[in-house]
């Protein structure tokens, strides 16, 4: 063969522009396929062979090939820029957008394959094959010598057509043979938007369509720019918006297309091992920047379910400077052109903000308005209530995770809002006539049904912490679960005594005098006590002792102890001149020694209830507050219209 090529290249240029100029399969391989649209190819086909010791990529495109000529000065002339020769801007045939620039796409290849054979054929003109393989161009180069890359015949499963090209990527290196699974072809979708009747690109033969970018049909809302197809989309017309697509730079505008938009779930954006949680821009047809909307510092939740690809041609104007990174997968940060795009995505996503909101807002109102309570009471709501409604709805629809969730925050969210509404009940006393007897029982009906639709829920909630309390607990095990939660509880002893309100230098006080007197317990009576603390709640002094569930004590003994601690309460009230009842209260485990029968057990509770002492045992206490919970909701459960709505929320 009397053909002789060279390939001239520092050993740097091809580390960083070859080597490690591409990190993945998909990024490789949309090189070769632009390099095929830029041919005036109408078809690619991308194939990947799999060989028990090795496994190869072969691409092949229908372009119009190369001559010896253009292999030369084309092909193996790193930074030969396709648009400042004859051809110009556009390709010859087909007029289209350049795709190439720089000149070193070509080496992208490197950096996932060992050897690279090229198959050319220009119309008329005879085939031509050449192989390539990269420790030879390393040794060549630490030589100094000029690398020929090997002249081969026609392998005997290639087949070309009138013209076109053929590359073979062999001998893969093992960081990329996982790159090459099923989802090659949604990756290499992903990276272009020229994919058409007029440009098909098939891997493994099979085609590549619109369908397998796999994420339109997530879509709930789109921002559109230019003059978009939105046929593409599976959607609404009123899911779907047309913004303005022109970019206004002193003098010169600037035009955006594509689409920006929303999913209904962020997981959606999790597919196949890709994260689409990304607005891509593209220029020429082609991916040009991975990700812009990583590249702001809003942190808003809705940033979680946005997607976007934005054409945006004009970063890659043949007559302006090339501002895309060696790798073409990025831009000059602080170009001017780059900058404008930047205000123009972030002005775009402040819209996209305010558009899901409301889009949320009218949608969390459908739902609600599904259940005939909720759409009931919404009705019988004033203009500006029903504004506000409308957004908690939308807030409800935002973060409810399925349908009990969902009814759990309407009740919640109803019930919060009527109390929102109690201030303004109240105002409206000030400007009662003392002569509208029935619109003042009208109002006070009003703020009784609230406040009873308070304390129903405040009840509820209470009851299912006395289930929590009982649900598996061990007899012996009982006192603990209790000395958990008694002082912070207090209502588990009393209805009545909703929280603490001891100062907490009282408090210190009180305990620093406890603790003096414990230090005389025998070891037996120190053996039989969990705990002994201070609270007032309800203008009402408490001394509670939490005695062991396995210790059985007298009355007697158990009244001279808890005698001392109220005469040393008593004495530090009336040294901080404090008033007030002082009440002990002793939770045992097993009866008290003395009650040994009904009468035996009643003279003993007068007896300790007249030193202001009651002894409760802990089941007793678990079971007395209870009852009284449930007897208050029994009697409570038809009463109120606030109520009434909660239950049809739950029962719906």
């Amino acid at each position: 063969m009397s053909e002789k090529y060279d390939l001239n290249i520092d050993l740097n240029v091809l580390n960083h522009l070859g080597l490690n100029l591409y990190s993945n399969v998909p990024a490789v391989l949309s090189e070769l396929i632009a390099n095929a649209w830029d041919a005036d190819a109408t078809k690619v086909t991308v194939c990947i062979k799999t060989e028990p010791d090795n496994q190869k990529i072969i691409v092949q495109d229908d372009g119009c090939g190369m001559d010896s000529k253009d292999l030369q000065q084309k092909y193996l002339t790193v930074g030969y820029q396709r648009r400042t020769d004859s051809s110009g801007d556009r390709t010859p045939a087909k007029q289209r957008p350049v795709m190439g620039r720089k000149g070193i796409g070509k080496l992208s290849v490197f950096s996932i394959a060992r050897e690279i054979t090229v198959i050319t054929k220009k119309e008329n003109d005879k085939l031509l094959a050449i192989r390539l393989n990269v420790e030879d161009i390393q040794e060549s180069i630490k030589k100094q010598q000029t690398y020929h890359p090997e002249v081969i015949g026609q392998p005997s499963d290639i087949i070309l057509g009138d013209s076109g090209t053929v590359l073979i990527l062999d001998n893969l290196k093992k960081r990329v043979n996982e790159s090459l699974g099923g989802h090659l072809r949604q990756r290499v979708a992903r990276r272009f938007s020229i994919i058409d009747t007029d440009f098909k690109v098939f891997v493994n033969n099979d085609e590549i369509t619109l369908a397998d970018r796999n994420y339109f049909g997530k879509l709930e809302y789109v921002m559109v720019y230019k003059d978009f197809d939105t046929k593409k989309f599976n959607l609404g017309g009123e899911c779907i918006s047309t913004r303005p697509h022109l970019l206004k730079d002193g003098g010169s505008s600037y035009s955006i297309g594509g689409w920006i938009g929303l999913v209904r779930e962020s997981g959606a954006l999790q597919s196949d091992g890709d994260n689409l949680n990304k607005i891509s821009i593209l220029t020429r047809g082609k991916l040009a920047l991975e990700d812009i909307l990583d590249s702001y510092r809003e942190g808003g939740l809705y940033t979680k379910y946005v997607i976007g690809e934005l054409e945006a041609d004009f970063l890659d104007l043949t007559e302006k400077e090339d501002i895309a990174t060696s790798s073409r997968q990025d831009f000059i940060q602080n170009d001017a052109r780059f900058e404008k795009l930047r205000s123009f995505v972030e002005q775009e996503l402040r819209v996209l903000k305010q558009e899901r909101v409301k889009l949320k807002d009218s949608e969390g109102e459908a739902r609600a308005r599904e259940i005939p309570a909720i759409s009931e009471w919404y009705d019988g709501l004033g203009s500006d209530s029903r504004t506000e409604a409308k957004k908690l709805f939308g807030k409800i629809n935002q973060i409810a995770t399925d349908q009990e969730h969902r009814k759990t925050l309407y009740k919640h969210g109803v019930l919060a809002f009527e109390h929102l509404q109690h201030k303004e009940k109240l105002n409206q006393l000030e400007q009662l006539d003392i002569n509208n007897l029935e619109a003042a029982v009208q109002l006070f009906s009003e703020l009784d049904d609230i406040e009873a639709s308070w304390y129903y829920q405040i009840t509820e909630g209470r009851l299912d912490v006395i289930k929590k309390l009982t649900a598996d607990v061990a007899e012996n095990a009982l006192e603990k679960v209790i000395q958990k939660h008694i002082y912070n509880h207090l209502w588990l002893i009393d209805p009545s005594w909703d929280r603490a309100t001891e100062t907490p230098s009282m408090e210190q006080t009180v305990t620093a005098e406890f603790n003096k007197l414990s230090e005389n317990l025998t070891p037996e009576e120190r053996k039989g006590r969990i705990d002994i603390r201070y609270k007032k709640t309800s203008g009402k002094h408490i001394i509670i002792e939490l005695k062991r569930a396995s210790v059985q004590i007298a009355d007697s003994a158990l009244m001279g102890q808890v005698d001392k601690y109220i005469k040393a309460l008593r004495k530090q009230l009336n040294n901080a001149n404090e008033g007030g009842p002082v009440e002990a209260i002793c939770l045992i485990g097993k009866d008290l020694t003395d009650w040994d029968d009904r009468e035996s057990r009643e003279r003993s509770e007068n007896s300790l209830a007249a030193k202001n002492i009651r002894v409760v045992t802990y089941k007793q206490l678990i079971k007395d507050t209870e009852e009284s919970y449930k007897n208050y909701l029994d009697k409570a459960r038809d009463k109120g219209r606030i109520k009434r709505l909660l239950d049809e929320i739950e029962d719906s």
